[in-house]
């Protein structure tokens, strides 16, 4: 995993390399319980669980905090969510993404599309909610999308990245895998490529946004089931997908610390469909 935090909007992510001393990244499930009189309980869950963040830091450099309370202001950043990389996530492919699952029809197909001119993304018929891909030849090649930030994951230049391809693509002798990093405006600025089903690099200076690739190499329907891309040179097959969903900074405290100019910083964020206005 990541061993520091980046927090920002894509093309402006900020490094804090000093440990908060308290970090609690829970989930707001959204489970209702409603006993009736008879002492039976039926419990409801909204279909999205929202993921919090509570981050604080004790004498924090100014530098640092200066950059914490632009992004709570909106004075750095715009008006938009932010993005963090998470040093305890191990895989930033959404939950069901990872597992080869998703949305039944077109929703789901969102999270994957096919980078070469053959292969195709389809629903399984007699499961639905689950995704396969179908390599016509040896040059199909399918991509993961991170659907939360409009197809792409954000990277920050300089860290490491790994994809793993899906169990059943690194089955196979022929697989090969990649990741393309593209610049602010989405295009194309380098993939690097690696034979077999595990590729790890350096993000180049420039990039904005990355996506892995994956060739089976051989014709055929595959899983997509147990895919991982990380912050980091540990992406693994076991390692279930965390998402990485745009938050908005909800509550902010700035306390002087002792000496001055250090500051004690703490800041809580909810996962977001949208934070403009």
């Amino acid at each position: 995993m990541p061993s520091n935090l980046w927090i920002g909007p894509p093309g402006a992510l900020y490094e804090i390399d000093q440990a908060a001393t308290s970090f609690d990244r829970s989930v707001e499930l959204g489970v209702s319980e409603f006993k009736s009189l008879g002492g039976r309980i039926t419990v409801t869950r909204t279909p999205a669980p929202s993921r919090r963040m509570k981050l604080s830091w004790d004498r924090l450099p100014p530098v640092d905090a200066r950059v914490l309370d632009g992004l709570a202001r909106r004075v750095a950043g715009g008006p938009g969510p932010v993005l963090v990389i998470d040093p305890a996530a191990g895989n930033v492919l959404g939950a069901a993404q990872a597992a080869g699952r998703g949305d039944t029809g077109a929703a789901g197909l969102q999270q994957w599309f096919k980078v070469s001119t053959t292969g195709t993304v389809a629903e399984v018929a007699a499961a639905p909610g689950t995704f396969t891909f179908t390599a016509a030849d040896a040059t199909s090649k399918v991509a993961w999308r991170s659907v939360p930030w409009g197809g792409n994951f954000p990277v920050a230049p300089g860290t490491r990245v790994s994809f793993r391809a899906p169990a059943a693509f690194a089955a196979l002798g022929t697989v090969g895998v990649n990741i393309d990093f593209k610049k602010a405006d989405g295009s194309y600025l380098s993939g690097p490529t690696a034979g077999g089903p595990y590729i790890a690099t350096t993000v180049p200076a420039g990039a904005v946004y990355a996506t892995p690739c994956a060739t089976p190499g051989t014709a055929g329907t595959y899983s997509l089931a147990g895919a991982c891309f990380a912050y980091d040179d540990g992406a693994a097959h076991t390692t279930p997908g965390d998402g990485l969903p745009p938050l908005a900074i909800t509550s902010y405290s700035d306390s002087p610390g002792r000496p001055l100019p250090y500051r004690s910083i703490s800041v809580d964020l909810v996962e977001v469909s949208g934070a403009a206005g």
